[in-house]
C-alpha cells in the first residue's frame, strides 16, 4: 500500500501574535487510479492573508489533479497536468483578491507538489522547502531546488509566474518521499551541508522515510506515527520558530536497502560551522552548547519579510546551532518513535539503532 501523513503546525513566532494563525497549507489524496497527489504550500510572512492563499493553493492543486488525473502513467503529460493545476492555483488566488479588493500580493505563498505511483514521481515547485526522496538502495536526494537566492534570505511565491515555476520527473524509483517547509527543510538540508557532497541531515529526515527504521504498515500505524510526530514537532523543535509543515507518503510495499554506517555518520556541525564562519569573517564560531530549557517562554516574533519587487520576497534565515543539530537527531533516532519497539521486537531495534550511531 501507499501511506502517508501530514501536518502543519503554526509557529511559536505566530503564536506571539495577536491573532497569529498557521501560514502553512498541506493536503494529500489517494486518486480513484491508486496514485497519491501531495501538496504543501507556505505562505509568506509579509502577505497579510498568505495563510488563504496557501490554503487555495493547496486545495485547488488537489482538486484540479484528482478530476483531470489520466488512467495511465506518462510522465510528460503529468508535468503538463501540474503546470496547468499552478495556473489554476494562481487564477484562483487572484480571483479571491479581487473579490476581497486587496493586492494579489497580499496572497504570496509557495506551492510544492508531488503525484506518486508507489515507484514513479513528477513534481512541482516554486518558493522554498522541497521535497526529499528515498530510492530502493536506501539512498536519499533532493528532487527540488529551494528557491531562497545564493544568500539563501530569498523566496520566489507562485505569484512570480510559470518562468520561476520548477516541474519534473524524478530519475530515480523512489520508495518514500518527504515534503518540508522551509521551517523543516532549513533543518532537513541546512546552509551547512550546502557545499558538501551530501546535503541532506540524513540523521533527521531517516526517521521520517525510512522503514527500517520507522514501522508503518497499515493504515492505522500511519495514524499513530502521525500523531508521534506531532508530539515532536511541538515540543521538541522549539527552536523552530516558523510554521512547519511535514508530509511523508511511503510505499509499504518495498523495504529499502541499508547502507553502510558511514552513510549514516553524524556530519562534525562544529567543524562545518568553524568552516563557514571562517571562509565568511576569518575567524571561527564559538563553541556551541546546549541551551537552558525555557518551556514556559516562546521566541520572540520574527521579523517581517520585505518585498523587492515584483516578484521576490526577503524572509530570515534561521540557523540551527551544531549543538542543537546533533541533538535533534539523538532524539529521532531514540525517542520519538519508541512505541514501536514492541511490535517489532527489541533485537530488531537494537541492530536498527546500531546503524545509527
Amino acid at each position: 500500500m501507499i501511506g502517508s501523513y501530514k501536518l502543519s503546525l503554526i509557529g511559536f513566532s505566530h503564536l506571539r501574535e495577536e491573532g497569529g494563525v498557521c501560514q502553512d497549507a498541506s493536503g494529500v489524496k489517494t486518486l480513484q487510479n491508486g496514485w497519491v497527489a501531495a501538496v504543501i504550500a507556505d505562505g509568506l510572512g509579509s502577505a497579510k492573508h498568505s495563510d488563504i492563499g496557501a490554503k487555495i493553493a493547496v486545495s485547488t492543486v488537489l482538486q484540479f489533479v484528482e478530476d483531470h488525473a489520466p488512467a495511465f502513467w506518462h510522465d510528460e503529460s503529468l508535468v503538463s497536468l501540474l503546470r496547468i493545476a499552478y495556473h489554476a492555483a494562481l487564477k484562483k488566488i487572484k480571483e479571491r483578491a479581487d473579490a476581497d479588493d486587496c493586492n494579489i500580493r497580499d496572497f504570496d505563498t509557495t506551492l510544492t507538489t508531488v503525484l506518486y505511483n508507489g515507484t514513479n514521481t513528477v513534481f512541482g515547485h516554486v518558493g522554498d522547502g522541497g521535497i526529499i526522496a528515498l530510492n530502493p538502495f536506501g539512498e536519499f536526494s533532493i528532487l527540488t531546488t529551494a528557491q531562497k537566492g545564493e544568500e539563501f534570505n530569498m523566496v520566489t511565491p507562485l505569484r512570480s509566474g510559470p518562468d520561476q515555476w520548477m516541474f519534473g520527473v524524478a530519475s530515480d524509483t523512489a520508495v518514500a518521499l518527504l515534503l518540508l517547509t522551509d521551517g523543516l527543510y532549513d533543518v532537513a538540508c541546512p546552509w551547512l551541508l550546502s557545499k558538501q557532497e551530501q546535503k541532506i541531515n540524513i540523521g533527521f529526515v531517516r526517521p521520517f522515510m525510512d522503514r527500517n527504521i520507522l514501522s508503518v504498515n497499515t493504515e492505522d500505524d500511519f495514524i499513530l506515527v502521525e500523531k508521534e510526530i506531532e508530539e515532536f514537532l511541538k515540543y521538541e523543535t522549539k527552536h523552530v520558530t516558523d510554521d512547519k509543515t511535514i508530509l511523508g507518503i511511503i510505499n509499504t510495499d518495498i523495504l529499502p536497502e541499508i547502507k553502510s554506517d558511514e552513510y549514516y555518520t553524524e556530519p562534525d556541525w562544529q567543524q562545518l560551522s568553524d568552516f563557514h564562519s571562517e571562509k565568511l569573517y576569518g575567524r571561527k564560531t564559538e563553541e556551541f552548547s546546549e541551551p537552558e530549557e525555557e518551556p514556559e517562554q516562546a521566541p520572540g516574533p520574527e521579523e517581517p519579510e520585505s518585498v523587492q519587487e515584483p516578484e521576490i520576497m526577503e524572509v530570515p534565515r534561521i540557523d540551527v546551532a551544531p549543538s542543537r543539530m546533533n541533538s535533534i537527531n539523538n532524539f529521532l533516532t531514540k525517542h520519538l518513535f519508541k512505541k514501536k519497539r514492541h511490535d517489532r521486537g527489541d533485537d530488531h531495534w537494537k541492530q536498527t539503532e546500531s546503524k545509527d550511531k
